[in-house]
């Protein structure tokens, strides 16, 4: 794996973690009608899942 590999997988990482956060967070705040508190941690689940996605798929297209 080069640098520019590494940076390309941070940075899709922390894009899933970012979108996935900003959307859900939004979405359970003002749509499901979650309290804020509640949204931002739905949020930052949402987040975790996102980035443990992104990372079992680049290993799994790096493994094949």
């Amino acid at each position: 794996m080069t640098d520019a590999d590494a940076s390309a997988d941070l940075g899709s990482t922390l894009g899933a973690l970012v979108v996935a956060f900003l959307l859900v967070t939004a979405a359970a705040g003002t749509v499901l009608g979650f309290n804020w508190t509640q949204a931002v941690l739905l949020g930052g689940l949402a987040g975790v899942v996102a980035v443990a996605s992104a990372w079992l798929t680049e290993r799994r297209a790096t493994d094949g």
